[in-house]
């Protein structure tokens, strides 16, 4: 991860991307790989290499469903949140509210817009299309029929 002067430092580091913002969690990343390894050298170990070891493998087993059921009793295992303290909760909303902000004014307005959908065509900059299309009906504005383009 990409130091910055912005970024929320602790547990968990906040940032933002043109589309999304982004949560960080590398240290809860590090720890469960730190974790995993464990539980496969330990308590797991037998059935991972019952999956990953085509020789110890029952004929028609399917490998893929195989190491889903490992993967769910893995997960259920694993830590799933990261925990923070009041200050560093309170840093992570602000931040997270601070970048958040644009992209969810960007996706109101991007959301009237669709809303209003064909109207868009009364704007004065498609005065010359109005004008086209008056003088150009199509087909089925004519009473041709067929289907208008």
């Amino acid at each position: 991860m990409t130091e910055n002067s912005n970024a929320v430092r602790g547990p968990m580091y906040i940032e933002a991307t043109p589309l999304m913002v982004t949560a960080d969690v590398e240290p809860l990343v590090a720890a469960n790989v730190g974790e995993l390894l464990g539980l496969l050298s330990g308590e797991f170990f037998d059935d991972f290499m019952a999956i990953a070891d085509p020789s110890e493998r029952a004929e028609g087993v399917d490998v893929k469903y195989e190491f889903e059921q490992l993967q769910g009793r893995l997960v259920k295992q694993m830590s799933t949140k990261v925990a923070l303290t009041g200050p560093q909760a309170m840093r992570v909303a602000g931040r997270m509210a601070k970048l958040a902000k644009p992209l969810a004014d960007l996706s109101a307005k991007t959301a009237a817009v669709v809303m209003r959908g064909a109207s868009l065509i009364k704007h004065p900059s498609h005065a010359a299309t109005r004008k086209h299309l008056a003088e150009n009906p199509l087909p089925a504005q004519r009473g041709e029929g067929g289907a208008a383009a």
